[in-house]
């Protein structure tokens, strides 16, 4: 099932215009179907106007040598190959320069995992909408200290550690920061960005919606108690006598009027 939240691509006039910061975007298709990479390269070249090279690889056994020699900004590798997966290629490149995109027909479990890691994906058959919006994010990510080291470690990590223990990842300008769904106390909508606040009193700011972790976190126990706040429900205190939940560490947030009856359901479960 594809994600709608996950589809906000710009359109094509606008998307040349951000493209315009980039120089050039040099791009790597690795996947063993060739006619699904050879689609992929199709779109590629055909909606994606900044990409001045994308070379293809369809076994995965030759895509460090490959990668190395071609030194790609964006790779778009398939998840699960003969020979050898896409997990077990990166294990084989711990000094990774450049970004991934997964594609893959996983479960949902697996693509939950991936999201937490804070990795990017495309659903198999690929839809070209879905491709051009994550070439953005892509682009909009650049300023990031992202580590992707380390967030393919949280990702292995996920993996092994089963739903009930993933760990997010919180890219920002700093570097990548990393917590347990219990750990955060509540999330605000800043824009286009993501503020989140952790139980300890630290905040971090992400480049992503709070509707991209909404999904993700309301299996946490997280309430979405207005347009602006995704809170964790353990945090919450008490509903003051104007509605407003009080959470611990002192902090009020507002309950919107047509999700008052929601949050007061999840409050009594």
């Amino acid at each position: 099932m594809r994600n709608k939240d996950r589809d906000y691509a710009l359109p094509l006039v606008e998307l040349n215009q951000v493209f315009k910061t980039i120089t050039m975007l040099k791009v790597m298709v690795i996947d063993d179907e060739i006619r699904a990479s050879d689609v992929l390269k199709l779109m590629m070249e055909k909606f994606i106007p900044h990409v001045t090279q994308i070379t293809v690889c369809n076994d995965a056994r030759q895509a460090a040598e490959m990668i190395r020699t071609f030194e790609p900004n964006l790779v778009l590798l398939d998840i699960k190959m003969p020979h050898l997966s896409g997990f077990e290629l990166l294990h084989r490149m711990p000094n990774q320069n450049f970004k991934i995109i997964f594609t893959t027909a996983f479960n949902e479990f697996a693509i939950k995992a991936i999201r937490f890691s804070a990795f990017d994906y495309l659903l198999k058959p690929v839809d070209v909408e879905e491709l051009i919006a994550s070439v953005n994010r892509y682009i909009t990510l650049q300023k990031e200290a992202t580590g992707h080291g380390d967030l393919f470690q949280n990702m292995i990590y996920n993996f092994k550690a089963g739903d009930n223990n993933f760990r997010l990842a919180l890219p920002s300008k700093e570097g990548v920061h990393f917590f347990e769904p219990q750990q955060i106390m509540y999330c605000e909508a800043l824009s286009n960005y993501t503020r989140f606040y952790i139980g300890n009193g630290k905040q971090f700011i992400t480049s992503k919606t709070l509707g991209d972790y909404e999904d993700l976190l309301l299996p946490y126990g997280f309430i979405r108690c207005h347009k602006s706040f995704l809170v964790n429900k353990k945090f919450i205190s008490y509903v003051d006598h104007e509605g407003f939940l009080i959470l611990k560490r002192g902090v009020k947030l507002e309950v919107s009027k047509r999700r008052k009856a929601e949050v007061m359901r999840n409050l009594e479960k």
